[in-house]
């Protein structure tokens, strides 16, 4: 597996499905082998790079290890989908 530098996100300049995308992208996966390796459909993977999903708390732990990403990028997506959920909501209302 390609260990590049870790990305770092500032704030939401990069939506969750470029951040995914892109580290896929580095590790040098497709989508299938990545879908393989988490135990989703590549048509899952391709929806959380498309953004029309997000991935689940317990998908999203599984892509930090797969991608190795940092805790500090993991956090930054989990503050992205919340802060998108939190949206939703007030916009519910």
């Amino acid at each position: 597996m390609n260990r590049s530098k870790p990305t770092t996100f500032q704030g939401e300049a990069l939506e969750v499905s470029q951040i995914l995308r892109a580290r896929r992208e580095q590790a040098g996966m497709s989508q299938r082998v990545l879908a393989g390796r988490l135990g989703v459909t590549p048509a899952s993977v391709c929806y959380y790079e498309s953004g029309k999903r997000m991935p689940s708390m317990a998908t999203l732990m599984k892509i930090k290890n797969v991608l190795e990403f940092s805790i500090r990028d993991c956090i930054n997506i989990i503050e992205a989908i919340s802060n998108g959920e939190q949206e939703d909501k007030d916009q519910e209302n």
